[in-house]
């Protein structure tokens, strides 16, 4: 079956400008149409934050340096208990987590397929901080489209906790553009999924794994719209308007201090009379103290 690279690319679109909302913050922020993509494809994030439209350019910050924080191991993480095959119960792993703020290196890769046909790909990285209120951070997310290798979107946020800062690295020499966060309070509670999947029961509990080298609990299955709608109402109604199909595929992995190690999140919806399948898969390495992530500047802007 052939897909129209139109409705495809529509898709593939949606889906990953979802994720780099997901994965960069935003309570309020924004990204540019994607190549090839209808000028209507807007944003919906797959986690709590909301798309708003493009921020009024504000004038440069007072230049400061802005050196990307260098990621600091932590010790061993203590928690649930475990048994002589090193094996932990994940319920007391989540009972016993430490809301202690952290940081830790984000990966994500976001895929969009249709009728076997890869629509588009989105990676990103970056160190973000967790247990806070506003997730401060850096990351950068770049996005290709199947018949390119030229990046259709690629863009770069600092979030210093008060402002969220953006710039889009497909136009050479953007500059940045900020807008204050609001008094919008972003949930960035990574064990929401864990909780759910905790309480699923039995099947949901798929054992004792290595994850990033570190043992690791793994927990997954499909969560009904009638359960995602009940954990994050938000969500749900993203999900509704997005046209997902069946709930969605959640696996999760933890280690034995409650902390996440990586998810992946899997659903289907229909656009344009098309099926199209987004998977989502991120992991959380070099854990270590929360950091500071100051302005960007000119100096720090090339």
């Amino acid at each position: 079956m052939t897909i129209r690279r139109t409705t495809l690319t529509a898709a593939a679109t949606l889906l990953a400008l979802s994720a780099v909302a997901a994965c960069n913050d935003g309570d309020a922020q924004s990204a540019p149409t994607a190549a090839g993509a209808p000028a209507t494809a807007s944003a919906t994030p797959t986690a709590t934050a909301t798309a708003s439209a493009t921020p009024t350019p504000v004038p440069t910050p007072t230049p400061t340096s802005t050196p990307t924080p260098t990621p600091t191991a932590s010790a061993t993480p203590t928690g649930a208990p475990v048994d002589a095959t090193g094996a932990f119960d994940p319920a007391v792993a989540l009972a016993n987590a430490d809301r202690t703020p952290y940081a830790a290196t984000e990966t994500m890769k976001t895929t969009a397929t249709a009728g076997g046909q890869v629509g588009s790909v989105l990676a990103g990285t970056g160190r973000v901080n967790y247990n806070t209120p506003t997730r401060e951070g850096r990351t950068e997310t770049k996005m290709t489209l199947a018949d390119s290798d030229e990046p259709a979107l690629w863009m770069e946020t600092v979030n210093t906790g008060t402002t969220i800062f953006m710039r889009d690295r497909t136009k050479p020499g953007s500059a940045w553009r900020a807008e204050e966060r609001g008094d919008k309070a972003r949930a960035d509670d990574l064990t929401v999924y864990v909780k759910a999947l905790v309480e699923a029961g039995p099947a949901a509990r798929k054992g004792m794994e290595q994850k990033n080298g570190v043992p690791a609990y793994h927990l997954g299955a499909r969560l009904t719209a009638a359960q995602v709608k009940a954990i994050d109402p938000t969500e749900y109604q993203k999900m509704v308007d997005k046209g997902v199909d069946g709930g969605k595929q959640i696996d999760v992995w933890i280690d034995r201090a409650g902390r996440v190690l990586a998810q992946t999140q899997s659903m289907k919806m229909t656009t344009g009379g098309t099926a199209v399948t987004s998977t989502i898969a991120l992991t959380y390495t070099d854990f270590g103290p929360r950091e500071t992530f100051s302005a960007p500047t000119t100096a720090a802007a090339g």
